[in-house]
């Protein structure tokens, strides 16, 4: 999942061929930057953004 948004140290969005999704994880977000990629098996908690 390449990430387009970063909440916090400890949550980003990311977007997927599925996608947009918010990541949790204890420091998922630390050293990130826009357009990096984050593997789905370094989530803790995955929840589908919903676009209205």
């Amino acid at each position: 999942m390449q990430v387009i948004l970063i909440l916090n140290h400890n949550a980003v969005v990311a977007r997927s061929k599925k996608g947009e999704w918010v990541l949790i994880r204890r420091g998922i977000g630390f050293g990130k930057k826009v357009g990096d990629i984050v593997e789905s098996k370094n989530v803790e908690c995955m929840y589908q953004k919903i676009s209205t």
